[in-house]
């Protein structure tokens, strides 16, 4: 038994290191089942005919980029406190599933105070065969200042940051009863 238990850990050994300088994900980061039962509904039945962003979607400069603040996150996911201290609320972005055409939207999904069912604010929505997708994730609480410093926010709750790697990024906050953003590079 410990020979069989010896020889199954070299070969996973040996298949890892043959791996070379492949960019491997977590397999639960992207996982939509860790998703409240409603806001998977939502999303099967309001927006058929796209999927979750993954790691695999991004070439691979930008995994590389990715994995090294992000190792453990979905740049297709972020749940945060974005709209209550209360309850978390969950951004996806969504990448439209067909290959023939190109496009995403982000979409903010919070709990609705009086009821077990979650509302979906659309916060950026591009179609068309050009259009690159970004990548998500959340901001904590803080001091945030804009790209040419002439703004800056403080934010009380997460923040959805928006990414296109490399070229440009922003902030989605919520405040008053509606999403702001900050451009915080160009």
């Amino acid at each position: 038994m410990k020979a069989l238990l010896t020889t199954i850990v070299a070969l996973f050994a040996i298949s890892a290191a043959s791996a070379g300088s492949s960019v491997v994900q977590a397999p639960t980061a992207c996982d939509a089942t860790a998703l409240p039962a409603p806001v998977k509904e939502s999303l099967k039945s309001k927006f058929t005919g796209w999927r979750l962003q993954r790691l695999s979607d991004l070439d691979g400069d930008d995994q590389k980029l990715w994995l090294e603040d992000h190792s453990k996150e979905c740049p297709g996911l972020a749940v945060g406190h974005f709209e209550s201290a209360d309850s978390l609320s969950y951004a996806v972005l969504l990448l439209i599933a067909s290959a023939q055409s190109g496009g995403y939207q982000i979409i903010v999904f919070s709990k609705d105070a009086s009821a077990d069912s979650y509302s979906a604010k659309v916060l950026d929505r591009e179609v068309g065969k050009d259009y690159f997708a970004p990548v998500i994730y959340k901001l904590p609480p803080g001091k945030y200042v804009g790209f040419d410093e002439s703004k800056s926010v403080l934010l009380k709750l997460d923040g959805v940051g928006v990414e296109w790697i490399e070229k440009s990024s922003l902030i989605y906050y919520w405040r008053a009863d509606r999403y702001h953003t900050l451009q915080t590079s160009d």
